[in-house]
């Protein structure tokens, strides 16, 4: 198991007005798998990633990293959040070379594997532009390049795609699958759509509102590698269904 959480409680604000926002989360992650998180809007979603990722410390519970206990700790995953946050002043590439600068890799190195890896995320060409030139999914795509190239085998994805267009959005989810399936990396990813988080996942799991539960975990049965044809089959269109239920009840 390379993630668990284990009763993870946790609340804000001082003594007297704690408002809790995580009441009893357990989840897990294999290596490899394509995990996703839906819920209501404020539910504690992201919460739960400033928990995994050592910003904030849970009040109750466990948090395991391959069986370590990691809570407080960072440096353990790639986060990347919902916007791109790309520096305007620095060059695509300056930019993807970030987290390789923050942490001390071997600079030329890092710069050699980023360079390589341009076009297999669409932005070749564009290595010493402003980010400014980029459209919004390019801008996503040299996020997800930076994330990627801070090596850790574990990604939390913050709604990467709920800033994009509709037809882009679905241009970057194929995308997505596509990096996933030859680099092979364990994705949790946060996600409001219900058709998203079906075509993207291997497993779903529904969250109640604020302070936040586990409703129901869904596995997604449907074959790799996928393309769009596959949300017409009645095994996606069934699964719709049981997440709308789950969802909206």
């Amino acid at each position: 198991m390379e993630l668990q959480l284990v009763n993870i409680h946790h609340a804000f604000g001082e003594e007297k007005d704690r408002q809790k926002v995580v009441n009893g989360v357990d989840l897990h992650l294999q290596q490899g798998e394509f995990v996703s998180l839906i819920g209501p809007s404020g539910c504690g979603k992201s919460t739960l990633f400033n928990l995994i990722s050592g910003l904030e410390v849970p009040d109750e519970g466990d948090i395991l990293f391959n069986n370590q206990d990691v809570k407080g700790k960072r440096g353990n995953i790639s986060y990347m959040m919902q916007k791109d946050l790309l520096f305007p002043w620095k060059t695509v590439l300056e930019n993807v070379l970030l987290g390789a600068t923050i942490t001390k890799q071997n600079y030329q190195s890092a710069r050699e594997e980023a360079l390589s890896l341009f076009p297999l995320f669409g932005l070749e060409g564009y290595e010493n532009y402003y980010p400014t030139v980029l459209s919004g999914g390019m801008k996503q795509r040299a996020a997800l390049l930076r994330t990627f190239l801070h090596k850790k085998q574990l990604l939390l994805l913050d709604e990467p795609f709920g800033a994009l267009d509709a037809l882009t959005r679905e241009k970057m989810q194929e995308w997505l699958l596509n990096i996933w399936s030859q680099m092979r990396r364990t994705v949790l990813f946060i996600t409001h759509s219900i058709d998203e988080a079906i075509f993207l996942s291997d497993r779903i799991y529904v969250l109640s509102p604020r302070p936040t539960e586990v409703i129901e975990e869904f596995s997604v049965g449907l074959s790799r590698p996928r393309s769009k044809d596959v949300t017409l089959s009645p095994e996606y269109i069934q699964l719709k269904e049981k997440l709308m239920k789950s969802l909206y009840q």
